[in-house]
């Protein structure tokens, strides 16, 4: 039995999944709010007309929210956030557009990103340039540090990617499909402490002018690093993978199947003999 529960990662911070959506919403419908499935009750909503849509079968069986690219975002009420951030999501962009923006942790609802401007935010995912896809963080000392231009990566329109990112004092990067690609950075300072204070998390606008998502999120889990390893990432992308036929690449701790435990037991040195659930394949 492959594990299926976020919530026994060491902080899960917030969890959207389709069950919660085709629990509430048939297709076509407007979505008013998609509810947390971390245990945390930091639902996501809106209720004016800038919603997106419920569009069954989007991903396989799976229901999705579809936003439309000119207004619908989802937002959440404002909670405390202490911590770095690490999210991993599921999502296919209908059209390649500059500042197609997946998701943003942001002090502001909804959020105020301004390049060049102060600002507090923790993790922010864009889609730049026709494809390429940067990560913006900046912290509550208005350090700003962008992750961009991936080398010979491009994302397409129309295909399922899982994408894991992090900016934080503890490292940064951006997976896709669970392949780590080589980026630039720009004002790189890495703060030596995690960013606190008021957050939202929202989905599908970063503040940017015509930020708003043109694509469909399926699935989205925000929480917590435990140290440089990250060990809790193989987890969360080997569950989507496996959940939405997601190819992972060789060497990938769970390339063949999908973690039939949770995290908190690996040991991301590779020691200490059943610590380790599955071993690392090559194949």
């Amino acid at each position: 039995m492959a594990w299926t529960d976020m919530t026994q990662l060491t902080n899960c911070y917030a969890w959207y999944k389709p069950e919660s959506l085709s629990s509430a919403y048939s297709d076509g419908d407007p979505i008013d709010s998609w509810a947390d499935s971390s245990g945390n009750g930091r639902d996501i909503s809106n209720t004016l007309t800038s919603r997106p849509t419920a569009l069954a079968n989007a991903f396989g069986t799976y229901m999705a929210a579809d936003f439309d690219g000119s207004s619908d975002y989802l937002s959440s009420a404002s909670y405390t956030q202490s911590g770095d951030v690490v999210v991993t999501a599921v999502f296919s962009l209908d059209v390649l557009k500059n500042f197609n923006t997946i998701h943003t942790i942001d002090a502001q609802s909804p959020p105020t990103f301004n390049a060049g401007t102060p600002n507090t935010q923790w993790n922010t995912l864009l889609v730049y340039d026709a494809g390429h896809v940067t990560l913006v963080q900046v912290d509550t000392a208005y350090t700003a540090y962008w992750t961009k231009g991936f080398t010979s990566y491009l994302l397409s329109a129309g295909t399922n990617y899982l994408v894991s990112c992090a900016a934080s004092e503890l490292g940064r990067f951006i997976r896709v499909n669970g392949t780590a690609f080589t980026a630039s950075t720009i004002n790189l300072t890495t703060p030596t402490t995690p960013s606190s204070g008021n957050a939202h998390i929202t989905l599908g606008y970063s503040g940017l002018g015509g930020s708003f998502l043109n694509g469909k999120i399926v699935e989205f889990v925000a929480y917590d690093a435990v140290s440089t390893d990250f060990p809790e990432v193989s987890w969360v992308e080997g569950y989507l993978a496996d959940k939405y036929s997601i190819t992972l690449p060789a060497g990938h701790l769970f390339k063949n199947e999908p973690p039939a435990n949770a995290p908190t037991t690996y040991n991301p040195s590779g020691g200490g003999g059943g610590a380790v659930l599955h071993p690392l394949r090559s194949n």
